[in-house]
This record gives structure tokens, C-alpha cells and sequence, in this order.
């Protein structure tokens, strides 16, 4: 499956191009993940880990403590002896376009998207790092072909790129988010419209993939501290005590009755949400005035996708199948592989685990 990345951004060697880890980093938590193909079939977990991140080092993407960040990346080189990274990108940094351009020789698509990249992405070119994958190449209009572009200013590239090389590692490359996970939790080869929700503890990302390519970023400002919060003061409880019994929840355990009421309501303003979404991608038509592929399914990711009743409730509401994702999917078989990571522990690291994945698919 192909879908946007922001790999060329920064060119590397090409032997050092099949080397790396995926480094799924957030305002919280540094996530990685190292995959290395076994003998007989498949893939294998090397290794994983999690670092804390102290509040304010990393706001709205952007490095805001940089001295704090790289000792917690040299910690990472040291413990773990990684050299190379694949590191992820929030969404809120980056514009997302599909362009029109008349088709020429695959050497100069990107000076053709140079020349029309400013009327559809708010950043000059200039101060623009962006990267491409072709989505319909001369087929359905004939003399053009059409683009999907990712972009983020090239300042917040730099600054990545700083961090990283400050700790002695070097970043192999930087994709969004929504394309690493995608990776990971899309059957390779599916051409199906699938929403992704990803729930996590601050808000819901929103991906849809069309075509194999990651066509629409959105989130909504629902997560697991909303219900946290909902259970404190409608159990009269104290924060901790809420946070031990959401815990409880991300296992799958059934609550009692009075919190299940509380927990229903928080789903039914995510369902809310969600379904507003929906509306927009299938009554909005594309810029050639066509409907958009009706999406066929949704998959539940991050950490609040085991939540207790919540995929029944999706699917109950939405009148849409939702699945919890597997992210061994694209790695290997149960029947030849038991990972080192629980089920749960996967659906935290599955951006990491679809950094990781570059490496895969570039072999």
C-alpha cells in the first residue's frame, strides 16, 4: 500500500536507507519500535520502549525544550544502541493537498509541484519542505496526473533534524501520524475506504484512507481524560482513583453500572463527533465535482480503542462495521509469531510500529 510520506525530505545515503527504528514522539511519551526480518518468514520485534516526556518540552508539535528532548534521546542511544530513526510528525503541523498537474517525465513532477504547491498549501514555497505520491497517473484524465502532497514548514523540519543530530542519531526521515499508522493497521493491498480513529488520552485523530492513500486528517477534542474526568465527578471520586478505573476499562472490563451510564455518555458525544465526519467526507464532493468513496469500515487505534462497549457502541451508531486494529497484520502471522508485546501495549505503539514499517517496504 502506497501513502504520503515525508521521507525525501531529508535525503540519506542509500545504504543507510534499510536501517532505522520508528520513533512515535507526542507532547508525552517517546514510543519506538525496531522490526528485523526473521530467517524462515515474516517479521520479528526487536525491540520497544517508552520514555516520558516532561510537560511544555514538546507544545502543539513543536520543540519548545530542546536541551530536555535530546538528553532523553541520547538516553534512547545509549540504552537501546540505535543509531538511525524514522521519527513521526503531529498532524497538526502539516497540509495535506491533492493537485492536478499536466503529466510529465517522473523528473520533473517536482518542479511541477513547485509551481502550484502556494494555491493549495497556506505555506510559501520557500519555506516549504514537502513530498509527494502519485495518485492516478494519466488513467482517469488523460494529460494530467494527480498528486496527493504532504508539507510542513521547513523551520519545524530543521528543528527535528537538530534534536536529533544534538543526541548523536541520525533521523533518517519524518512522516505524519496518520501515514504511520495507516501503515500499520491497513491490510497491505486493501483498496476499501476506511476511517481511522485513533483515541487517545488527549483527543481522536480522524484519517480516512481512499484509494490507499491517507485523503482526510481531522481530529476531535474527545479522549480518555474526558472520561476520567466524567467518572471523577459523576462517582464523586478523586482523579487517581478515575484514572485507575479507566484503566480498567482499556482492558476490556466491564464497569458497574452507574460508571457504564457515565462511560455511555462520553461515546455518545464521540459518536457525535465522529459522525459529523462522516457526513462531511460523503456529502462533500471531490474537486471534480465526483462523490467521494463511501467508507466501508472503521478501525479503532491508540489506547482508548479497547475501551469496554465502545467498538459495539461505534458500530450500533454508526450502522458501520469498526474493528479494533491488528498491527501484526502487515508483519507476520499468529500461527508463526508470538510478539513481545501484549495486544493492548501494540495498539499504543502502532505509530511507532508503522515508522518502522518504511523500512519493510523499501525492501
Amino acid at each position: 500500500m502506497s501513502l504520503v510520506s515525508l521521507c525525501n525530505m531529508i535525503p540519506v545515503p542509500h545504504r543507510m536507507d534499510m536501517d532505522g527504528v520508528g520513533v512515535d514522539l507526542s507532547e508525552v511519551s517517546l514510543r519506538f519500535v525496531k522490526i528485523a526480518p526473521k530467517k524462515s518468514k515474516g517479521y520479528d520485534i526487536v525491540d520497544f520502549g517508552e520514555y516520558s516526556i516532561p510537560e511544555g518540552a514538546i507544545a502543539l508539535g513543536r520543540i519548545e525544550k530542546p536541551d530536555v528532548l535530546r538528553e532523553i534521546l541520547y538516553r534512547l542511544k545509549k540504552e537501546h544502541n540505535i543509531k538511525f530513526v524514522r521519527s513521526s510528525l503531529p498532524e497538526s503541523l502539516s497540509y495535506l493537498a491533492d493537485i492536478d498537474i499536466s503529466t510529465v517525465k517522473n523528473s520533473d513532477l517536482y518542479e511541477s509541484i513547485e509551481l502550484q504547491i502556494e494555491e493549495h498549501i497556506p505555506i510559501s514555497l520557500v519555506d516549504a519542505a514537502f513530498d509527494y505520491q502519485i495518485v492516478d497517473a494519466d488513467k482517469n484524465k488523460p494529460g494530467m496526473t494527480t498528486v496527493i502532497v504532504s508539507a510542513v514548514p521547513k523551520n519545524v523540519v530543521q528543528s527535528y533534524r537538530d534534536v536529533f543530530d544534538s543526541a548523536g542519531i541520525s533521523l533518517l526521515s519524518l512522516e505524519t501520524d496518520s501515514t504511520a499508522l495507516a501503515r500499520s493497521v491497513i491490510p497491505e493491498g486493501s483498496t476499501e475506504t476506511t476511517m481511522i480513529l485513533d483515541l487517545g488520552r488527549i483527543k481522536t485523530g480522524v484519517y480516512i484512507v481512499s484509494r490507499g492513500f491517507v485523503s482526510f486528517v481531522s481530529d476531535i477534542d474527545i479522549g480518555g481524560k474526558d472520561i476520567s474526568n466524567a467518572l471523577s465527578k459523576g462517582l464523586n471520586i478523586s482523579s487517581e482513583e478515575a484514572k485507575e478505573l479507566y484503566k480498567k476499562l482499556e482492558q476490556n472490563e466491564k464497569p458497574e453500572k452507574e460508571a457504564h451510564e457515565i462511560i455511555a455518555s462520553v461515546f455518545s458525544e464521540l459518536e457525535e463527533e465522529v459522525n459529523k465526519h462522516f457526513i462531511f467526507w460523503h456529502t462533500h464532493k471531490d474537486k471534480d465535482g465526483q462523490k467521494k468513496e463511501k467508507v466501508g469500515r472503521v478501525v479503532l487505534g491508540g489506547s482508548g480503542a479497547t475501551l469496554f462497549g465502545l467498538q459495539d457502541y461505534l458500530s450500533a451508531t454508526l450502522h458501520i462495521p469498526v474493528d479494533v486494529a491488528n498491527v501484526w497484520g502487515n508483519l507476520f502471522s499468529f500461527d508463526e509469531n508470538i510478539p513481545k508485546i501484549t495486544f493492548h501495549e501494540s495498539l499504543l505503539y502502532s505509530t511507532a510500529i508503522g515508522l518502522a514499517m518504511y523500512t519493510k517496504n523499501s525492501q
